[in-house]
């Protein structure tokens, strides 16, 4: 082989060579990016497995307060309902002292007129 062919054939080499280089740059470059996503992909299901986790509990702090809240109405309603007995019985009690109270007034007017 003639020195041209071999400075042609290393020419050529060297050209591929730097394909490969270029490949090779590029296929880091990509690798790198892709590190970068797997990165952020973890950071997004770690964020989400805690996002799942304070999900969780709300979920039981809720169920909590509707049992404390559903045991405080039960005894609101009983309280309040005692509160209107009360109130009804005071009324009634009211009404009966206002009676006797009516009662002695026109038993006095009565006496009054009678001597």
């Amino acid at each position: 082989m003639s020195e041209q062919k071999l400075d042609l054939i290393l020419a050529e080499l060297q050209k591929v060579n730097d394909r490969v280089t270029m490949i090779d740059d590029h296929a880091t470059t990509m690798n790198e990016r892709m590190t970068i996503i797997d990165n952020r992909i973890t950071n997004i299901e770690t964020e989400q497995q805690r996002h799942g986790n304070h999900i969780q509990q709300l979920i039981q702090l809720v169920g909590t307060t509707n049992t404390k809240l559903n045991k405080f109405e039960q005894t609101t309603i009983k309280h309040f309902s005692q509160i209107d007995r009360n109130l009804r019985l005071l009324e009634s009690d009211f009404d009966l002292v206002l009676q006797k109270t009516n009662a002695h007034e026109r038993a006095i007017n009565r006496l009054k007129h009678v001597e």
